[in-house]
């Protein structure tokens, strides 16, 4: 996998360009403390959030709040700006 190019990185957050080929999938997991931004930049994918399903392509921005079950997989070849935010 080609996951995670992290661009910026402080105590607070973190910025990364993510990318994944078609069939390829982040499994779901949580961050306790972290909120995740996901800004589709090319492809399609699937995630899940929460119990929500939801069908991503570019142009897409996808807010998930801290403690929140996530996975995401790809249709497509995909690239995602990803930030994440620690909260207290």
């Amino acid at each position: 996998l080609e996951f995670r190019r992290v661009l910026f990185r402080s105590p607070l957050t973190q910025i990364a360009i993510t990318r994944l080929k078609a069939g390829e999938a982040a499994e779901e997991h949580l961050h306790p403390t972290m909120e995740e931004f996901f800004l589709f930049q090319k492809g399609d994918a699937s995630m899940t959030v929460g119990k929500e399903q939801i069908t991503c392509s570019s142009g897409d921005f996808i807010s998930i709040p801290a403690n929140t079950l996530h996975s995401l997989k790809a249709t497509t070849d995909i690239e995602i700006i990803t930030i994440g935010c620690v909260i207290k």
